[in-house]
């Protein structure tokens, strides 16, 4: 493989769908967050959206089910989990999902970071990520303004993109999250479904992106 920092994007990218209620996408944290490391600029979210119709906190089964499922997230891949849930919880990621939208609207830049914080409180800490006051407090925590914050949550503008992202990233079978796509030209295309390691993600940018940038 050719040395990751010296290809150059032509501004395609990798687009990671995932989401911050996602199990699999938390297990894949370190090595999107690798992949990152080595090519900062090849690299963008596409928020996926978890059960975005949900209105009711789950039940002792839901509750259950999700344990297994990150006792098998862990198994696999060592992520850590604290294998704790706030109570109630309503399994839906719209809200969270609008709110890394509006750090990314505020700081102009791919929300990896803000994307991860949540992730940790959720997983890790099992702190309720579907309160809109330990949003703006996550999103302090790299900058953000609370007020900036609030408004950028609150607009519409900002949902209405949540909305057209979720939808756009099912158009491409990305129903099972985590997945990654390739933009380049104007034009998306599905590479993989399912977990990978960052030497599989940058692989996919050498090949999808480095021939993109040569003019």
């Amino acid at each position: 493989m050719k040395d990751a920092a010296s290809i150059e994007t032509g501004g395609a990218k990798i687009l990671i769908v995932t989401d911050p209620m996602c199990s699999w996408c938390w297990g894949m944290t370190p090595e999107v967050d690798r992949a990152r490391a080595a090519m900062p600029e090849a690299f963008d979210v596409l928020l996926g959206g978890i059960n975005v119709h949900g209105t009711q906190p789950i039940g002792e089964f839901g509750r259950d089910h999700l344990m297994g499922i990150w006792r098998e997230v862990q198994a696999t891949t060592g992520q850590a989990f604290g294998f704790k849930l706030p109570t109630p919880l309503i399994y839906n990621s719209t809200l969270p999902c609008v709110a890394v939208q509006a750090v990314r609207e505020l700081l102009g830049e791919p929300p990896f970071d803000y994307l991860h914080a949540l992730q940790q409180r959720f997983f890790v800490d099992g702190v309720d990520i579907n309160d809109l006051e330990t949003l703006a407090e996550t999103a302090m925590g790299l900058g953000v303004g609370r007020d900036a914050f609030l408004q950028a949550a609150g607009s519409e503008k900002v949902r209405a993109e949540v909305r057209f992202q979720i939808n756009t990233s099912r158009d491409f079978g990305t129903n099972a999250l985590p997945s990654v796509l390739c933009e380049a030209g104007g034009e998306r295309r599905l590479l993989a479904g399912g977990y990978l390691d960052a030497e599989a993600l940058l692989g996919f940018a050498e090949q999808s992106l480095g021939s993109s940038g040569k003019g």
